[in-house]
């Protein structure tokens, strides 16, 4: 759990150093918003995008007036969903299943930060995710002999069919509608494979949208 303090302390070192210095070179402040996340890689075409939340706080030092570095301290929940079909010889049926991963996530973006327009940046970095926790939740749905519906779910924690770190790739957008109000847009995508035991490479694939209150 080093990450998370790491991350903690360079964002308050951003935030608490930087308090004498004029406001047009820092600003510091909370956001949250929408994930869109799945897997690319070595997956089935089946799985899709898992919609979950972010939260968290930022600071971004300017070093110029354009230029600026931003450091982010977030918890990103990840994932994705997956429906496939498999035959029971048993039965001479077809059982469906539902599957929904579920990650928690504490990211550390580190991006630079560049403003093409008035009020709109362009951002891009490198992200270092810990990974908290996972657990899958697989549904199980089967047809009787006279035609009823049965549905068995169970929640498998699956932590460690995956590895502690993700180092990414990050970039997007932010725009700011006021002094207080900001609106960011990014994409985050995986380095490094994320599975252990599964064969090939996997990788975290995150569409982002949040909305952040600027001090």
């Amino acid at each position: 759990m080093k990450l998370p303090i790491i991350a903690f302390s360079l964002i308050t070192i951003l935030c608490f150093t930087n308090s004498n210095a004029q406001q047009e070179y820092f600003e510091y402040g909370f956001k949250g918003g929408v994930n869109l996340s799945t897997f690319s890689g070595d997956v089935d075409s089946s799985i899709e995008s898992k919609a979950s939340m972010n939260i968290g706080m930022y600071g971004l030092y300017k070093i110029l007036p354009k230029l600026g570095i931003q450091a982010e301290l977030l918890y990103s929940e990840q994932g994705f969903t997956n429906e496939f079909n498999e035959f029971n010889p048993e039965t001479g049926q077809d059982v469906e299943f539902d599957e929904v991963l579920r990650m928690q996530y504490i990211n550390l973006p580190i991006l630079a930060s560049y403003n093409v327009v008035e009020y709109l940046w362009i951002e891009g970095g490198i992200q270092v995710g810990y990974l908290v926790d996972a657990e899958l939740e697989r549904e199980r749905v089967t047809t009787g002999e006279t035609g009823q519906v049965n549905s068995e779910t169970e929640t498998i924690g699956s932590k460690e069919n995956y590895k502690d770190l993700d180092v990414g790739l990050a970039g997007g957008l932010r725009y700011k509608l006021s002094p207080n109000f900001m609106l960011q847009a990014r994409y985050t995508q995986s380095l490094n494979d994320i599975s252990d035991p599964t064969p090939g490479d996997q990788f975290n694939s995150i569409w982002s949208f949040s909305v952040g209150y600027v001090f």
